[in-house]
C-alpha cells in the first residue's frame, strides 16, 4: 500500500481541513493533551534507556487522554503495564528502523487496538523526524478525508501496520504547507485529524457545547511579571494561587474594566488546564480557593461578605460543591488594590 498525492488533491484536502478546523477543534480536549510535555519527551526518548518508568507510564497517560487522571479504560490500563514490562528489553535490543520497534511491541502488546496506539506514539517520541504522531483515530480521519477527495489509496486498516504509519506521515506534511500560517498550524491540524478521525464519540454531545485552550498552558513563578499588577505579592504557591497569577498575567495582556469584573468573567479567563492544572478535581478545588479566604488568601473583594466566607467554607470541607463557583458568574468583584500597581 503506497499512498500517492496529487496536487489537486493536496489542496483539495487542505480545503476539506479549512473548511471544518474550527468547528472539531472547539470540542479538542485541550487539558487531556497539553502540548508543554511533548518536547521535553522527545529529548528524552532520543535515549529510551534513560527514560525513567515514572516518565514512560506519565506519557502513556497522556497518549491515552488521561493526563493527570486515574480513569484510565482498561485496556489502556493493561497495554500500559505491558509496555512498562518491556520498557527494557526494549532499550537493550535497540531497535533503530520503525519496522523493527514496531514488530517489538506487537510481539509483546497483547491487544493490539490499543497497543498500535501505544507502539506508534513512542515510536514518535524516539524519532519524531521520521513519524508524525498517529493513532487510530488520526488514521480514520485520514482514510475518510482521502475518500472525499476520490483518492482510493487507503482504506481504513484493521490492522495497523509500519506502512498506515509513513502514509500518514506523507499524508500530514503533504497538507501542512497548504494551511494557512496561523499560530502553529502544526499542532492545529494534528488536533484537528485527532478529533475528526474520533468525531462519532460527539455525535451525542449538543452542538453548543465547546471548549476553550487555556490562554496561559504553562506557568512558571521564575519568570512571570505584568506591567499592571504586582504578581511579586502573591505568597502562596498552590494552584488557587496559580490561577490568580494567571488570571493577572491574562488581563495584563488583555484588559477589561476592572470595576465591571465578574466571577463569570475570571472563570472564562481560566479554562481548564490553565497553568498546567489538567485534573478537574484539582482544578475545580483551586477555583473555589482562588475566590474565598482559606489560607489567608485575600485576592478579591466581594460586596457580599457572608458570599466569601461560603467559598472559604466549600474549600475547607472534603464533601464541598466543585461547581459552586459556577453558581455565582453574575457576582461582581473586585481585585484586591494591594494587587493592582498604581499609577
Amino acid at each position: 500500500m503506497t499512498l500517492t498525492l496529487s496536487e489537486k488533491e493536496k489542496k483539495a484536502l487542505a480545503a476539506l481541513v479549512n473548511e471544518r478546523i474550527y468547528e472539531h477543534l472547539s470540542r479538542f480536549p485541550y487539558f487531556r493533551y497539553p502540548v508543554g510535555p511533548l518536547e521535553e519527551w522527545k529529548w528524552l526518548f532520543a535515549d529510551p534507556k534513560s527514560v525513567p518508568v515514572q516518565t514512560l507510564k506519565q506519557a502513556l497517560n497522556w497518549q491515552f487522554g488521561s493526563w493527570q487522571r486515574k480513569d484510565l479504560a482498561h485496556a489502556h490500563k493493561m497495554t500500559i503495564i505491558h509496555v512498562v514490562k518491556a520498557w527494557p528489553d526494549f532499550w537493550e535490543r535497540a531497535p533503530q528502523e520503525p519496522e523493527e520497534a514496531l514488530a517489538f511491541w506487537k510481539e509483546h502488546l497483547p491487544d493490539w487496538q490499543s497497543g498500535f496506539d501505544a507502539a506508534a506514539f513512542l515510536l514518535h517520541l524516539s524519532q519524531p523526524d521520521a513519524v508524525e504522531l498517529t493513532d487510530r483515530h488520526r488514521l480514520q480521519a485520514m482514510a475518510d478525508l482521502l475518500k472525499e477527495v476520490g483518492n482510493p489509496s487507503i482504506e481504513r486498516a484493521l490492522d495497523p501496520s509500519l506502512q498506515d504509519l509513513e502514509a500518514y506521515t506523507l499524508f500530514f506534511r503533504a497538507i501542512l504547507p497548504k494551511l494557512p500560517k496561523e499560530a502553529d498550524p502544526h499542532t492545529r491540524l494534528d488536533r484537528f485529524l485527532k478529533m475528526y478521525g474520533n468525531r462519532h464519540a460527539y455525535k451525542n454531545v449538543r452542538k453548543d457545547y465547546t471548549i476553550q485552550e487555556p490562554e496561559i498552558r504553562i506557568f512558571s513563578w521564575d519568570d512571570c511579571s505584568a506591567d499592571r499588577f504586582e504578581l511579586s505579592r502573591i505568597t502562596l504557591r498552590a494552584n488557587a494561587d496559580v490561577l490568580f497569577a494567571c488570571l493577572l498575567l491574562s488581563l495584563d495582556k488583555r484588559p477589561v474594566d476592572l470595576e465591571a469584573l465578574t466571577i463569570g468573567m475570571i472563570v472564562e479567563r481560566l479554562p481548564l488546564g490553565t497553568g498546567g492544572i489538567c485534573n478537574s478535581g484539582s482544578f475545580n478545588y483551586a477555583m473555589i480557593a482562588l475566590l474565598g479566604r482559606q489560607k489567608g488568601r485575600d485576592y478579591f473583594e466581594i460586596d457580599n461578605p457572608k458570599l466569601a466566607e461560603s467559598f472559604t467554607e466549600q474549600a475547607n470541607q472534603s464533601t464541598r460543591d466543585m461547581q459552586f463557583y459556577k453558581k455565582w458568574a453574575d457576582t461582581k468583584v473586585s481585585i484586591n488594590p494591594k494587587y493592582i500597581i498604581q499609577k
